[in-house]
């Protein structure tokens, strides 16, 4: 009966028909087919989303691990050729005789040659040694430069001049050097200060 009526319907009420079931026809076929699927489509984007953005963490991650792979054997490196010129506990009294002959040897007139404790630090020991002497600018020049040519680190951590009221020109010199041993492996670590930072290896002329 309703498709006799269609049929039998005025062309332009036949069209609008038609446009009106296709529509439905559209609609029903997005709802039922094409949303789920937009909907599905729609989360595997955000899933890739999340895999690019871990993808772009793990290379950073990645690099960064490189680069401070890198920065490590650099450190190893420094502290092994660091450790090449440190003495060793056995050959500290040789390096006392050295210092001392060097002294005598660029004209320093010594009056005091005094190795002290060794302060003992997080890594390593600082061996420090007083010198007192008279000596010219020039021969105290001499000496400290000698010192720094050395093979093994000697550092001048203090000095101090003092004019001298005599004919001759010289000078009193006050100064502390201080050589470095590196403390055992499993050596149990110094007692705490309150506020203290953590100490650095020692570097080769660098006043501390």
């Amino acid at each position: 009966m309703a498709f006799e009526i269609i049929t039998q319907a005025p062309r332009s009420q036949k069209i609008i028909f038609g446009v009106i079931v296709l529509a439905v026809l559209l609609a029903g076929g997005y709802f039922l087919l094409l949303s789920p699927k937009w909907a599905e489509v729609n989360a595997l984007r955000q899933q890739r989303a999340a895999k690019e953005v871990e993808l772009i963490q793990s290379r950073a991650l990645a690099g960064s691990l490189a680069r401070f792979k890198q920065e490590a054997q650099a450190l190893r490196a420094r502290l092994e050729a660091a450790k090449e010129r440190l003495p060793s506990e056995k050959e500290i009294p040789g390096l006392y005789r050295q210092v001392s002959d060097m002294a005598y040897q660029t004209g320093l007139a010594v009056s005091l040659f005094q190795p002290k404790e060794p302060a003992t630090k997080e890594i390593y020991q600082e061996v420090p040694i007083s010198l007192s002497a008279e000596a010219g600018y020039h021969q105290l020049g001499t000496f400290l430069e000698r010192i720094a040519r050395l093979p093994r680190i000697v550092n001048l951590t203090d000095l101090k001049i003092t004019g001298i009221s005599r004919p001759t020109g010289t000078i009193k010199a006050d100064l502390t050097l201080a050589t470095y041993v590196f403390r055992p492996e499993g050596a149990p670590p110094p007692p705490a200060r309150p506020g203290a930072r953590p100490p650095t290896p020692p570097q080769p002329g660098a006043p501390r």
